[in-house]
């Protein structure tokens, strides 16, 4: 719920655009952090989490 507040605030303009800059951001310090199977599984997370996040805030436009 705290996306979509987010999202209401900002005139319903968050796009996946944005969600891809997070995306860009949380690899490349995963990237400087870990490696190996923890990187990838981190990063795969990351996939799935803003995916949901997204759609949630896209399906509470209706």
């Amino acid at each position: 719920m705290a996306h979509v507040k987010v999202d209401a605030e900002n005139n319903y303009k968050i796009t996946k655009y944005h969600f891809g800059i997070w995306l860009n951001l949380w690899f490349q310090t995963i990237d400087e952090l870990l490696e190996g199977e923890m990187a990838q599984r981190l990063k795969n997370n990351a996939r799935k989490m803003s995916t949901h996040l997204f759609l949630r805030i896209y399906q509470s436009r209706k």
